[in-house]
């Protein structure tokens, strides 16, 4: 058995950073949820800012918009030239997607400040990303709706995870560069 941990240890140390890193980040980020909830408020403070951004994005491309509470709950409301295209619930934020793509990062790390670095700026890249893809999206859906589902359930999930997994084969790129060149 510990011939096994030997010969299979990157394996083991890479599902162990992997898993702990995205449990104590998703753990940390469901408490804060839940803390905001308890606190009275409707939207969380994330996908609220997100939704603040968005509409002046939409705006910017020239379209009435307005992001709103809806009803009580904890979504919001897209609504673009007078028409409610979307809602903007907390899953839509990005930080879930930011979580995976730290922890996936984490776990191969390449020296503490580089790993940091990309972690970050990753991150801000994503939820750039994440904004202009809920624009594109909301402006979709506003002028084909009848393509709604296709862009909501292929391009919206498409274009963040795709970005994700360029980031990660950019990662895992530089660190075979790296081993390539210790040989």
């Amino acid at each position: 058995m510990m011939n096994l941990w030997k010969i299979y240890r990157p394996v083991w140390q890479f599902l162990l950073l992997f898993f702990g890193t995205y449990g104590v980040l998703s753990g940390l980020y469901f408490y804060l949820l839940d803390y905001w909830a308890a606190q009275g408020m409707i939207v969380d403070p994330i996908t609220n800012f997100v939704g603040q951004q968005l509409l002046i994005l939409l705006e910017f491309f020239g379209f009435d918009a307005d992001v709103a509470p809806w009803n009580g709950t904890g979504d919001t409301v897209i609504w673009v030239m007078g028409v409610p295209v979307a809602q903007l619930v907390e899953g839509c934020n990005a930080v879930s997607v930011m979580i995976l793509f730290a922890a996936f990062i984490l776990a191969i790390p390449q020296g503490i400040k580089y790993t940091l670095n990309y972690v970050f700026l990753g991150s801000i890249l994503l939820y750039g990303i994440n904004i202009l893809r809920i624009a594109l999206i909301s402006i979709g859906i506003y002028l084909w709706p009848n393509w709604s589902e296709v862009l909501h359930d292929l391009v919206f999930p498409g274009i963040i995870y795709g970005t994700i997994l360029l980031l990660w084969i950019l990662w895992m790129w530089r660190y075979k560069l790296k081993l390539n060149k210790d040989e």
